[in-house]
């Protein structure tokens, strides 16, 4: 206890003694801390007495520090320095208005972040951390201010703002189509490879389903080639690898890009939708609107070939 009342004795005459050190100045050091040249002369005396060594040499009108003051003046400014470091960043977080953006892999990978910066003008004013959690892209842990996902949320405690369904067609590369192409009809597909994507949840619409919508099964003996991830299925497309079915609302960028290409008309509308969803126990600091049209906008209107029904 002793000990802990010598140090804040002498903890509060440090201010002056840094603020004298760097002036080499007991008048200017006074003006800076609010005390006469005598009292910041006393207080220096007195750390000195408690130190037991001389932390000045005093000149006329001039003082400069020894060794010992050099030492504390250097360990008090990287102090202070560590301190300063911290407040900046309490300071910070304090006022830092950070989104938590949560999505799958393959919302965030092929719609966000090819048109990263018309993103980043939803939220003027804002930090944005993005986060991508499959399969349906709402982080568990309560941390996330917003998702973008597909179908109803698994997780209880969401409100939700459904945006638009998606269009379900096969996709493929320019290049495997010249190389295996052209098909002439749905039935041709039983001849290429397949790419599928293991359904991990029910919302998800795989190959078996597509072609019953068309008054086809996919044969037994079938083995397509998976992937539980949508996104390594299209990487696998995208390299020429065969022919996924293709969520065309997320693809839109490929598509634009002719990085991908539609081999068949037909086509399957989806019941589920692309949704905005947020915590129901707490209301958003900021508008979902703005990210809600520019996605609308940007993947809700019509895509060339596939006009808006249930099936072609």
């Amino acid at each position: 206890m002793q000990n802990k009342a010598l140090y804040r004795n002498i903890q509060r005459l440090l201010p002056a003694f840094e603020a004298a050190a760097r002036h080499e100045s007991f008048t200017r050091a006074g003006e800076e801390v609010g005390l006469s040249q005598s009292s910041v002369s006393k207080q220096m005396m007195e750390l000195e007495n408690r130190l037991r060594q001389p932390l000045f040499i005093r000149g006329h009108k001039q003082i400069s520090l020894t060794s010992a003051g050099h030492r504390l003046l250097k360990a008090y400014s990287l102090a202070t320095s560590q301190v300063i470091d911290v407040l900046e960043d309490l300071m910070q977080e304090r006022s830092k208005q950070q989104i938590v953006l949560s999505t799958s892999t393959a919302n965030g990978a092929f719609m966000l972040l090819p048109r990263l910066a018309e993103l980043r003008e939803c939220f003027p004013g804002r930090d944005i951390f993005l986060v991508t959690w499959d399969p349906q892209g709402i982080e568990p842990t309560g941390q996330v201010d917003l998702a973008l996902t597909f179908g109803k949320p698994d997780l209880a405690g969401f409100r939700t703002r459904p945006l638009f369904p998606d269009i379900l067609t096969p996709v493929c590369s320019p290049e495997f189509l010249d190389k295996n192409g052209p098909l002439q009809g749905v039935g041709d597909l039983l001849n290429c490879e397949l790419l599928y994507m293991q359904a991990q949840h029910p919302s998800w619409v795989g190959w078996r389903q597509w072609f019953r919508e068309f008054s086809l099964e996919l044969p037994k003996n079938h083995q397509p080639m998976g992937f539980n991830n949508y996104y390594n299925t299209i990487q696998a497309c995208l390299a020429g690898q065969g022919v996924a079915l293709g969520w065309l609302r997320q693809l839109g960028n490929m598509l634009e890009l002719r990085r991908l290409v539609t081999p068949l008309p037909q086509f399957l509308q989806t019941d589920d939708q692309y949704q905005l969803a947020w915590p129901a126990d707490r209301t958003p600091e900021f508008p979902i609107e703005p990210f809600a049209e520019w996605l609308i906008r940007q993947y809700g209107g019509v895509i060339p070939g596939f006009p808006a029904s249930s099936r072609r």
